[in-house]
């Protein structure tokens, strides 16, 4: 080889170099996510977990997406009207499926209908309930097809509500509204979203990869999507290590970026090397019920004070003067409905006790969610009410989720952590009917949902609900 060729065969391979490691960075990084919990599914109609709706919120596409301005915008939809109660939508041209299949209304038409099959079990159907015969269909009382939904063609959708919702764009930007092609899905055989096989992607990312024994899952840019949400990155790889918290993998470099649970907030804070982003979305509810009278249920409402327990909130939590979180966009006013008179309460407690048998407050354990930030707060609160109602309450955690029990009251006494992740009427329901009277929820403390990331990471924005994270706004740099 003479010296010419020999200076070219260099050139050419220092510029295959450079290109290699461009692929790395800026456009074509891959960002690593590290997770707590792994998925159970990525069907979005069943979608539940942190980490399946944000999965989902990227492989898939409805007819419209959250920008990141919080703004609902068309998204499959190139346009769409609204007359009366009835929308129609129009789709882009050209909008694909992963393996390169048309999507077409009718895809969104089924994956609507599915969600609110009763057998689908969809855990955010409510949020689909101003569709006409919606309540109806998904409690079994009417067929699927008296639904008011339908695609006149390949190219719209026509949707009728039976009354006017204002959340009802943003419920079509959720995974639960999501398109679901059903020739594919029936072909899964039972199977549908739960391997890779049986997955079909419409949004800025596909998967490509998803191995549950090694607790990994690959996402690499959808090249079949023609949306206006293109990917800015070559891949998201997600994995969850059984040996590391995901705080020690944020902070040692093993990855880009990850929701931290407020239990590990103190070490991101106290190491300043971690960048942050939090949205104040869930309140923590103390439900009074069970065979506690109204009386006592007063009496114990009288005898909280948030300028006692508010001393043990720890970082990410800060005391609740409201059952909203600001990200719902509701008045704030306080509704704990008594004010904390301790000498009230004890003449209330005083006189209740005579009506028992023994003349002594009856044996009784408040149950709360396993949180170890929250637990102080608890024990403040039940020492208060020893201190000053000579009330002996024992306190046990729990990992169960126990949303019946919250929404029925059934319980003495017990302490939920309650998700805005999606419309305020849905949140509200979680509650129970008459949430607002009787002496029946006291709220705690706010927590916020925090994303830790490297100074890498650019254009992080949270949504407060339906997968927190869009990574087509996301930029390694």
């Amino acid at each position: 080889m003479n010296l010419r060729n020999r200076i070219v065969s260099v050139f050419l391979l220092i510029c295959i170099a450079v290109t290699l490691c461009a692929c790395e960075r800026g456009n074509f990084a891959r960002i690593y996510l590290s997770v707590e919990s792994m998925p159970d599914t990525l069907d979005p109609q069943v979608a539940s977990s942190d980490s399946e709706l944000m999965i989902c919120r990227n492989i898939y596409e409805g007819l419209t997406r959250q920008n990141n301005k919080g703004e609902i915008v068309p998204a499959a939809a190139e346009n769409y009207s609204f007359d009366g109660l009835t929308y129609i939508f129009t789709l882009r041209d050209n909008l694909k499926w992963s393996d390169g299949e048309p999507v077409i209304a009718d895809d969104f038409v089924f994956g609507i209908k599915r969600a609110l099959l009763p057998e689908t079990r969809a855990p955010f159907a409510r949020l689909l309930y101003a569709v006409t015969g919606a309540p109806e269909v998904h409690s079994g009382a009417l067929g699927i097809d008296t639904l008011g939904i339908s695609a006149p063609d390949d190219k719209t959708v026509k949707i009728t509500l039976s009354y006017n919702d204002e959340g009802f764009l943003k419920a079509l930007s959720m995974p639960v509204s999501m398109p679901c092609r059903e020739k594919f899905f029936n072909e899964s055989t039972g199977k549908y979203g739960l391997e890779k096989e049986n997955i079909v992607c419409s949004g800025s990312y596909y998967l490509y990869r998803w191995n549950r024994a090694e607790f990994g899952i690959r996402l690499y840019v959808n090249d079949e999507y023609t949306g206006e949400f293109k990917a800015k990155n070559s891949g998201v790889f997600i994995s969850r290590d059984k040996e590391k918290t995901v705080t020690e993998k944020l902070i040692s470099g093993d990855s880009d970026i990850a929701l931290i649970s407020s239990k590990y907030l103190p070490d991101i804070i106290e190491n300043k090397t971690v960048k942050t982003t939090s949205v104040g979305n869930i309140c923590w509810v103390l439900s009074l019920g069970g065979e506690l009278g109204v009386n006592i249920r007063r009496a114990l409402c009288g005898c909280i004070s948030t300028d006692i327990y508010g001393k043990d909130m720890p970082p990410g939590f800060s005391v609740a003067q409201s059952l909203f979180p600001d990200c719902l966009g509701q008045d704030t006013a306080d509704i704990s409905l008594v004010r904390y008179n301790p000498e009230e309460a004890r003449a209330i407690i005083s006189e209740e006790v005579k009506q028992f048998k023994n003349k002594k407050f009856p044996q009784t354990t408040l149950v709360y969610a396993e949180s170890e930030p929250m637990r102080p707060v608890i024990t403040r609160i039940v020492g208060d009410w020893q201190k000053n109602l000579s009330t002996f309450i024992n306190i046990k955690s729990t990992d169960k989720t126990l949303t019946g029990e919250l929404k029925e009251h059934s319980l003495p006494l017990s302490v939920f952590p309650v998700k805005a992740d999606s419309t305020l009427e849905e949140y509200t329901y979680k509650f129970g009917e008459d949430y607002y009277n009787g002496y029946s929820l006291v709220p705690i403390a706010f927590e916020e949902t925090t994303v830790g990331y490297s100074d890498d990471i650019r254009g992080v924005y949270m949504n407060a609900t339906g997968g927190y994270l869009d990574f087509s706004y996301i930029v390694k740099k």
